[in-house]
């Protein structure tokens, strides 16, 4: 795998344009239902409609599973300016740009270190499409590129950000995002 280790990717992830980057271990990360239970307010609107989120994307502990396949992780976060932290719009773009962020890191990682054994972790739900083939019973049409965030995974994100000694939110006029990336 070209010699793939946590100071190529931190050192990929921040030259990509990530503001904060800090490798983990996979089997430090912590799991809970609790954040699939937010899923399930449905604040998103994503709940039930969408491969990459609750309850399409799967249960937790065969989730966890697939997760412990890996052994390495980053996490990783974007930092964007942001003129009103309460405007839904605003936000809800902004992880978009994060989550293609993240798209365009993993493609770029793959190819780079010629492996398919890099998985992405972004924010919020995947809106690859604008209507997701979840609701049709249908097979996700872009595989490949959709995401879900680590919190549909049931991972606890301030776990991991506080075990690497970063933070969720910066100012009233930046919004942060989390990434995370899981390779062997």
């Amino acid at each position: 795998m070209n010699n793939l280790n946590e100071e190529k990717i931190i050192k990929d992830v921040l030259n990509f344009g990530a503001k904060y980057a800090k490798p983990f271990k996979v089997d430090e990360l912590e799991f809970s239902n609790k954040f699939r239970d937010y899923c399930k307010d449905n604040l998103c609107g994503h709940y039930g409609t969408n491969w990459m989120c609750p309850p399409g994307v799967g249960e937790i502990d065969k989730l966890k599973c697939d997760l412990m396949k890996f052994t390495k992780g980053v996490v990783y976060q974007t930092i964007h300016p942001v003129k009103n932290i309460k405007d839904r719009k605003e936000t809800d773009r902004i992880r978009d740009t994060h989550n293609q962020f993240t798209r365009s890191l993993s493609k770029h990682l793959k190819n780079k270190y010629n492996t398919k054994d890099i998985f992405p972790m972004g924010a919020g739900p995947c809106v690859i499409c604008k209507n997701c083939s979840y609701i049709k019973g249908e097979e996700c049409i872009y595989p490949e590129e959709a995401i879900s965030s680590a919190e549909a995974y049931g991972i606890d994100l301030g776990a991991i950000l506080k075990s690497c000694g970063l933070k969720f939110n910066y100012s009233e006029d930046t919004l942060a995002y989390v990434g995370i990336i899981l390779f062997h």
